[in-house]
């Protein structure tokens, strides 16, 4: 395997695991004569790996070593014909199978919402971005999120409301997330790419709770610890997570603007679901 010259035994396997899957068209491969795992960059987007694995060691530094500790980087990372690659530690997805994978839900989803909470609790300040995202939002073709971003701005302008960043994932759902076989971690999170470390809360709460089947009652339960972190009303919310829209509206990048709009929209309706249970 080329992308692998020199970094491990000249017999080593390789097994691919997934290619083309995500909107960046990346290479996974499984390397089996060791625990570790290749990620390798598409030739149309070469720089893929890299950017992530840049993105994951920023966001675990502004994290902190505790908060940061589910964040893994790279054993090695290098480039190959022009190509970035790097190779990562294996870890286990969450299960497909329906019984084992309602178990693991059961055991994570606690811990995974107190995390979020802890990311909520991390100062960075208030954000200079809030307007610009939400105006954005308020010029994109899809008419429901148009007609509420523009209420936002209504709302914050007119109340002077100060929106606080914080690290945003950006693709917070049960498949970024995996466990750790050695048993250190709870769970490692990964595809940091679309990150910012001055992003906006609830968006990553709200496509976890999707992802995991949160009851309505147990997302309004976190929406309100969250809100008490933030210094916001528990309505606000809403506000925080037209301004994470508008964040990754404004950087899709390979990231369909029509999967964009179904995305934004259920996430509202998740929202709304909760605040109005």
């Amino acid at each position: 395997m080329e992308f692998l010259a020199g970094r491990a035994s000249p017999h080593a396997r390789i097994e691919l695991l997934s290619a083309g899957m995500t909107a960046d068209g990346a290479r996974i491969y499984r390397v089996k004569d060791r625990p570790t795992v290749l990620k390798v960059s598409p030739p149309e987007f070469p720089t893929v790996i890299s950017e992530m694995t840049q993105k994951a060691r920023l966001a675990r530094e502004t994290l902190g070593a505790e908060i940061g500790r589910p964040i893994p980087v790279p054993l090695d990372e290098w480039e190959r014909n022009g190509v970035s690659c790097a190779l990562f530690e294996e870890l286990s997805p969450i299960s497909n199978h329906r019984v084992i994978r309602r178990i693991q839900l059961r055991r994570l989803t606690p811990l995974v919402l107190n995390w979020l909470r802890k990311v909520a609790a991390l100062e960075r300040g208030v954000s200079g971005n809030a307007e610009r995202n939400l105006e954005a939002l308020a010029d994109c073709p899809c008419g429901v999120l148009r007609a509420l971003a523009k209420d936002e701005l209504t709302k914050i302008r007119a109340e002077s409301f100060l929106l606080r960043s914080r690290v945003m994932h950006g693709d917070f759902w049960v498949g970024n997330i995996l466990l750790d076989p050695s048993g250190v971690r709870d769970f490692v999170i990964i595809d940091w790419r679309g990150s910012n470390i001055d992003g906006f809360p609830i968006f990553d709460l709200v496509k976890f709770a999707e992802s995991a089947k949160l009851a309505p009652r147990l997302l309004r339960r976190e929406l309100t610890a969250h809100a008490k972190i933030l210094g916001c009303t528990l309505e606000q919310t809403r506000t925080y997570l037209l301004a994470a829209l508008g964040d990754i509206w404004m950087n899709l990048d390979q990231f369909p603007p029509e999967r964009f709009a179904e995305m934004a929209e259920l996430n509202l309706r998740s929202l709304d679901v909760a605040l109005n249970g």
